[in-house]
């Protein structure tokens, strides 16, 4: 009996566990099927697709900037580019036309190894790593570096066309350099300092600085007046002076006019010189284009921006005093009549009236109306 009651008891207790295996064996299945892969398993999976259909860019050996920098090895130092192409001699010319010829020759490979690199990171950028993005990438600049190499070429080739079309037969002076430096000065150091204060302007109402005490008219001389705006540093009197002795020096128009200059009021004057700043010159020159960086004569006033007769033009370096000689002069030789001309040839001294704010091609850059002189008193 006792047996018996203990094998029942047995049997009960592995029923019961067996249907709590059951159970558990079934509801395991239903979450299993619910649950959607594990992250780590579908992110080894697609890892491993991407890994395995990842193209390789195929790079060159020498990179574009590396090649550039093998071609201007062979530049000479003094043939680099500070300023108008104008202002390197023929010898320099050449060499820049060489090394911007080959450029273009590879022109077509680079260009299809730049758009080569932008299909590769559009098709894997999701896989790329750093380094390779750090590789790829600088490739994408070689459009815009070739595109400004094409355009210094066809620069380069203009002056070679402009320097071949020169006349042998137009007047040609040359001086030395002791001569170029001593037509400088005018007796003072003005022309040095372009009359600048270091006081800042008090405040004014009027828009312009005029000169106290001018002369009347005359009609045996030429009649100019002066005009300052107020926001310019620049001291009247100073600029009074200097006006007047570079208009009356021996070197200059006097020359051609056979009449002096003097100063008047705006009303008395045959012309005004207006000192103006870069915005004030665009709006006085229009409809000429001066574009904040140019001065001009507009009618019968010269506009001299202030920016140029502070900063100069690069191809007089740091000879400030030549180029606002030059500046003062050449736009006076334009209310005389005078049109623009060009360098006679390399080596020579600029013409007066040669746009030497925009280069001085091979030319010396002078102040003096020197060419004007020669043509006014001895040609035809």
């Amino acid at each position: 009996m006792n047996q018996n009651i203990k094998t029942l008891i047995l049997l009960g207790f592995l029923f019961v566990l067996s249907f709590f295996a059951f159970n558990y064996f079934i509801n395991t299945n239903e979450a299993s099927d619910e649950i959607p892969p594990q992250p780590e398993q579908l992110t080894t999976t697609t890892a491993v697709a991407i890994e395995k259909n990842k193209e390789t860019f195929d790079y060159f050996e020498i990179s574009f900037d590396d090649y550039i920098n093998s071609l201007f090895v062979g530049l000479d130092n003094s043939c680099e580019k500070v300023g108008s192409w104008y202002s390197l001699t023929d010898n320099c010319i050449k060499q820049w036309s060489l090394i911007l010829t080959q450029i273009n020759e590879s022109k077509a490979k680079y260009l299809q190894y730049s758009e080569n690199a932008k299909n590769y990171f559009v098709n894997n950028y999701q896989n790329l790593t750093r380094e390779e993005l750090e590789n790829i990438t600088p490739i994408f600049l070689i459009d815009e570096k070739i595109n400004r190499f094409s355009e210094q070429l066809i620069e380069v080739e203009n002056v070679i066309l402009s320097k071949s079309n020169q006349s042998d037969n137009s007047t040609v002076i040359f001086l030395s350099s002791d001569s170029i430096e001593s037509a400088r000065d005018i007796g003072n150091k003005d022309l040095l300092t372009g009359c600048y204060i270091d006081e800042p302007n008090q405040e004014n109402d009027e828009e312009w600085k005029l000169v106290d005490n001018v002369n009347l008219r005359d009609s045996k001389k030429i009649n100019y007046a002066l005009k300052i705006q107020s926001e310019i540093n620049l001291d009247p009197l100073c600029m009074k002076n200097l006006l007047f002795l570079i208009l009356n020096n021996e070197k200059g128009w006097t020359n051609v006019t056979g009449k002096g200059f003097q100063l008047t009021s705006v009303e008395d004057s045959d012309f005004v010189f207006i000192f103006a700043t870069p915005e004030k010159t665009d709006e006085l020159c229009y409809p000429l284009e001066t574009n904040g960086i140019y001065s001009c004569r507009n009618e019968s006033e010269i506009i001299i921006n202030n920016f140029r007769w502070k900063e100069g033009a690069a191809d007089f370096g740091k000879d400030i005093e030549t180029y606002r000689l030059y500046l003062i002069n050449h736009e006076a030789g334009h209310l005389l009549g005078w049109q623009h001309n060009e360098c006679p040839k390399e080596g020579a001294i600029a013409p007066v009236m040669m746009q030497q704010s925009k280069g001085t091609n091979g030319c010396l850059p002078y102040g003096w109306p020197v060419y004007e002189i020669v043509s006014a008193n001895f040609d035809d």
